[in-house]
């Protein structure tokens, strides 16, 4: 009779069922978060063998709480520098402890939901997994979401016409007119 042969996870499954096992190493945002309202968040977990797993959050403290979110598995320190480079170009950012990274994303998403905005589908399947529970354990930290009181609207350079009119139709539901402020964009019409 054969042994019966381990079955590896997917990185998808590693990261819901064990990610939280593994030490955070490093965290990172980027600076003027405060200004922009968009939060570039990077959670970087250490794996035994040397390895790294990372999640960046993309989170729009103004409104439209995680707006995006992506995950790179079981990097090499090299393949993990050469991704934290290009974060560093793109994005003036700053090393922060877990505790802030961690408020800043549950902030956002519970403003959103509070507006009726869902977080992004990978969030809800994948990468919320990779974070810690939100739980008494993490301590709370004040972030301020919306923006002078109510829920600012700058639609992205992919949002469609229909997607703006979506949002700002849900914005009036929720707040109703003027609880809310939006950018116009080119793009928006």
């Amino acid at each position: 009779m054969m042994a019966k042969q381990q079955q590896q996870l997917s990185p998808e499954n590693y990261i819901r069922q064990r990610s939280r096992s593994l030490p955070i190493s490093d965290c990172y945002i980027n600076k003027g978060r405060e200004d922009s309202g968009i939060a570039q968040v990077m959670v970087i977990r250490k794996h035994s063998n040397g390895n790294s797993t990372f999640c960046l959050y993309i989170v729009d403290l103004y409104c439209l709480g995680i707006k995006e979110t992506t995950f790179r598995f079981n990097q090499t320190e090299k393949e993990l520098e050469e991704v934290f480079e290009s974060f560093k170009d793109t994005f003036d950012i700053e090393q922060v402890d877990y505790t802030l990274a961690h408020n800043i994303i549950y902030a956002a998403l519970a403003y959103a939901d509070e507006l009726g905005f869902k977080p992004h589908k990978d969030f809800t399947q994948i990468t919320s997994y990779f974070l810690e529970e939100d739980t008494e354990d993490i301590a709370l930290i004040e972030i301020e979401c919306g923006k002078n009181g109510k829920p600012l609207y700058a639609p992205g350079p992919y949002d469609s016409a229909a997607k703006v009119r979506q949002i700002i139709n849900q914005l009036e539901k929720v707040t109703g007119k003027g609880g809310y402020d939006y950018i116009v964009s080119d793009n928006a019409f």
